[in-house]
């Protein structure tokens, strides 16, 4: 038979110093390696992501249009404006 397909979600684990340990499969998939960069932040409802900041750059990328009207921009700089005033 043919190779067995990683699963879309993985049990992770805290140590008891509130670590979280990946598994190889996480690792491989994500293109991590030890002492890799993450950040982490929580979302609706409590989910928990964890992302490379280079995803997160892609993300922040993808929200910021430049064709048409630029009205995207304008709406993305006022709502990180609006963010950082609320820190």
């Amino acid at each position: 038979m043919g190779a067995s397909v990683p699963p879309a979600v993985w049990t992770v684990r805290l140590d008891s110093r509130r670590r979280p340990t990946f598994p190889e499969g996480v690792m491989k998939a994500a293109g991590l390696e030890p002492g890799s960069e993450l950040r982490i932040h929580v979302a609706e409802q409590g989910c928990i992501v964890i992302e490379t900041p280079e995803h997160v750059r892609i993300r922040a990328k993808s929200r910021i249009k430049t064709r048409g009207s630029g009205r995207e921009v304008a709406d993305f700089l006022a709502e990180r404006a609006a963010e950082s005033k609320l820190a």
